[in-house]
């Protein structure tokens, strides 16, 4: 399994299919943005991710997460028979989802934040 998100992996992969990060970006439904933040290892892919990037891409879903880095999960399919702790499988999926939903949300309140202050910055210098 990587340590780290195995950029020329997935760079070399979409070249040998003549795409582009934007073109995987685009088929996982995630914004560009985004996928820069996973090439540059500051964010981690979800299980849904890790399947939807394995279907793109044409790789084993455990290829993917295992190039991905050493906490992607590795999918398994939902009842898999000897998967330990497959009942859990999709409470665990879940959660993850909304984990990231979290984290999403939180950069989304402290951009408003920044927003709000600088506004209210603006407006003192204004009435001064």
């Amino acid at each position: 399994m990587a340590l780290f998100f195995d950029q020329k992996w997935f760079t070399d992969r979409l070249n040998d299919m003549g795409r582009t990060p934007n073109d995987l970006a685009e088929a996982i439904g995630m914004p560009l943005i985004e996928l820069a933040a996973v090439w540059k290892d500051q964010r981690e892919l979800s299980v849904d991710e890790v399947r939807g990037m394995a279907l793109f891409l044409k790789a084993p879903a455990e290829e993917v997460a295992s190039r991905a880095g050493v906490s992607t999960p590795i999918p398994s399919e939902p009842g898999e028979a000897g998967v330990a702790g497959s009942d859990l499988a999709p409470v665990l999926e879940r959660l993850d989802e909304m984990a990231h939903r979290l984290d999403r949300l939180e950069r989304a309140v402290g951009d408003i934040k920044a927003l709000l202050l600088d506004t209210r910055l603006n407006g003192d210098e204004k009435d001064n």
